[in-house]
C-alpha cells in the first residue's frame, strides 16, 4: 500500500511541477507517491505502462476509486459526460521492469524494449515536427536482423514499423489506455484515450487551489501560518473554516 502522502508535500508538488512537460510531473507524481523507490533515474526508467499504473494507485489514494470524465463527441461535438473507476482502468498483469521483446515479421527480427520518461524527454528535446513515434520508436529498437543479418540502424520498412508500435501496445496495454465510448446523441462509437498525469494532475491542480484558499481564510481569521493550518486536522479545519464563515 502507497503510504499517506503530506498537504505541504502536495502543494510543493504543484509548485515544482509549474510549467513542466508531462512527462517530469509523472515523474514528481511518483516520487511523492513513494519516497523509497528510488532514484530520479529509476523512476525515468520505469515503462510508461508500469508508470501510469502507479499514478491510478496514487488517484485512488489521493481522491477515491470513482473518477467523472467530459469528453466531445468527434462526430456531432456533444459533450459527453461519464464516470468510470480505477479498478475500471487497472490492469494486474503487465510486462517486467526492464524486459526485452522480440518481433519477427517476415524476414526481420526485432529486439525492443518498452518506452519510459528517458525516451519521452529525449523524443521532447530533440524530435522534429511530426517525427515523435518514429523517433520514439528508433530509441527503443536495440537490435534489427534481416535474414540473420545485423542491420541495426538501418532503415525499416513502414510496415516493420507498424508492427512494432502495434506489439508495443499489445506488450504494455496499461501504457495506451483507451475508453469505449458511445455518443448517446448521435450514437457515434470510438475510443478515447485516458491520460492519467493530466487527469491527475488537473485534480490536484484544483484541490491546491481550494486548500490554499482555505489557508487564507484560517490565516486572516486567526492569524495562524500555513504550517501551523496543515498541521490541523481536515475536519477540524473545516470546522473552523464553518465557524469564520457564520
Amino acid at each position: 500500500m502507497m503510504p499517506p502522502v503530506e498537504e505541504s508535500s502536495l502543494l510543493k508538488l504543484l509548485e515544482q511541477g509549474l510549467d513542466q512537460p508531462a512527462y517530469k510531473r509523472a515523474l514528481l507524481l511518483l516520487a511523492a507517491a513513494d519516497a523509497e523507490v528510488g532514484s530520479d533515474d529509476d523512476l525515468a526508467s520505469i515503462a510508461i505502462g508500469q508508470r501510469d499504473r502507479r499514478l491510478l494507485l496514487l488517484r485512488e489514494r489521493l481522491f477515491g476509486s470513482g473518477m467523472e470524465c467530459t469528453v466531445g463527441c468527434p462526430g456531432c461535438g456533444e459533450s459527453l459526460e461519464f464516470s468510470c473507476s480505477v479498478a475500471d482502468l487497472c490492469l494486474d498483469q503487465l510486462p517486467s521492469p526492464g524486459e526485452s521483446l522480440d518481433l519477427t515479421q517476415g524476414e526481420f527480427t526485432v529486439r525492443y524494449r518498452l518506452p519510459n520518461s528517458h525516451d519521452l524527454q529525449w523524443v521532447l528535446e530533440n524530435a522534429g515536427e511530426g517525427e515523435g513515434q518514429a523517433r520514439l520508436l528508433q530509441r527503443c529498437i536495440q537490435r534489427v536482423t534481416e535474414r540473420g543479418r545485423d542491420v541495426t540502424g538501418q532503415p525499416l520498412p513502414e510496415s516493420l514499423l507498424a508492427a512494432l508500435l502495434e506489439g508495443m501496445e499489445q506488450a504494455d496495454p496499461q501504457g495506451n489506455m483507451e475508453l469505449d465510448l458511445t455518443c448517446p446523441a448521435c450514437a457515434k462509437r470510438w475510443q478515447s484515450p485516458f491520460d492519467i498525469v493530466a487527469y491527475l494532475w488537473t485534480e490536484l491542480e484544483a484541490w491546491g487551489q481550494r486548500l490554499l484558499g482555505d489557508i487564507h481564510v484560517l490565516a486572516s481569521a486567526y492569524g495562524w501560518t500555513e504550517n501551523e493550518i496543515l498541521a490541523v486536522s481536515p475536519w477540524r479545519r473545516r470546522h473552523y473554516l464553518g465557524r469564520v464563515t457564520q
